[in-house]
């Protein structure tokens, strides 16, 4: 096993069992964030055993995975940024980025390519990041901005979905011109993100559990 799938592993399971210590603590947004954690548990280990055991690419598993992720994090923002969009606008969006999941699927890519669908998932979510921030700045309803998990979550989304998309874009494309070029991203460049990403989560479950206690 590689060294940074080894840290990935460790980054996603230590941001599951701080959120399962604490879930006492949790609000409903912060249990669907918990939700997202599992399931990337479930999907990390997934692909070691694919991987190890069975000697198979995991690419596929993306066309799978992007469709749930983003279930996630549109249920998420639908709480942090109604009544700012009207809800048959974000329900529109949720539906035709599915739809456009399933036909990339069937009609566009073959499974075995790296699913485009994983840059549209993020320049969408990078967008719901920075509204959310507009709807705080016009809000202005947050004393110490640093100490609520929204904001922590918020920015590891923008900071993560920001940083991957162009990767996400030029994957397939990197794959064929230079391959040890894009391994070499996939070593340093994403386990940075990963975690910046699940230590933020992680902050996040912790500063909603002395928010809770302050209540």
């Amino acid at each position: 096993m590689a060294l940074y799938q080894i840290v990935v592993i460790i980054t996603v399971v230590q941001s599951f069992l701080i959120g399962l210590f604490l879930l006492k603590y949790l609000d409903n947004k912060l249990k669907l964030v918990l939700g997202f954690v599992s399931f990337a548990v479930f999907t990390e280990l997934s692909n070691l055993i694919i991987i190890h055991v069975f000697r198979k690419t995991t690419i596929w598993i993306v066309h799978f995975y992007v469709m749930f992720e983003f279930l996630f994090w549109a249920v998420y923002y639908w709480y942090l940024l109604k009544p700012l969009l009207k809800r048959s606008l974000y329900l529109a969006i949720l539906v035709l980025f599915e739809i456009y999941c399933i036909v990339n699927l069937i009609f566009i890519q073959n499974l075995y390519e790296y699913s485009v669908t994983r840059a549209v998932e993020g320049i969408i979510l990078l967008l719901f990041s920075i509204v959310y921030f507009y709807k705080v700045m016009i809000d202005s309803e947050l004393e110490k901005p640093l100490k609520e998990p929204s904001i922590w979550i918020n920015s590891a989304v923008l900071f993560y979905f920001g940083g991957s998309v162009f990767h996400y874009l030029l994957f397939n494309v990197l794959l064929q011109i230079d391959a040890t070029l894009l391994s070499k991203l996939n070593t340093y460049f994403f386990i940075s993100l990963n975690l910046l990403f699940y230590l933020s989560l992680s902050l996040s479950f912790y500063l909603q559990k002395l928010k809770a206690e302050k209540t």
